[in-house]
């Protein structure tokens, strides 16, 4: 599966992803490496909650990532902005 960073609260290290046009994954990330607005991201089931290694397609790293939800489009703020 692969979805596009669409949001981003760097103050809490929050990041939602668009997986489709409805589904949005949220993580936090827990790594060094800090994926930027609009990068493609990929991962064999966004739906897996708790620690997951997800992959930057769009510039060729892996990082690591705590999945807290997936949600609607009218979720995605509160959701990163907590």
């Amino acid at each position: 599966m692969q979805a596009r960073i669409v949001l981003v609260n760097r103050q809490r290290g929050m990041y939602a992803a668009e997986m489709t046009g409805t589904e949005y994954v949220i993580f936090e990330l827990i790594d060094s490496e800090t994926p930027e607005l609009g990068d493609i991201v990929s991962h064999p089931d966004f739906y897996s909650m708790g620690s997951e290694t997800f992959h930057n397609i769009s510039q060729g790293y892996r990082f690591d990532v705590y999945v807290q939800n997936v949600c609607g489009a009218s979720q995605v703020k509160q959701q990163c902005f907590l």
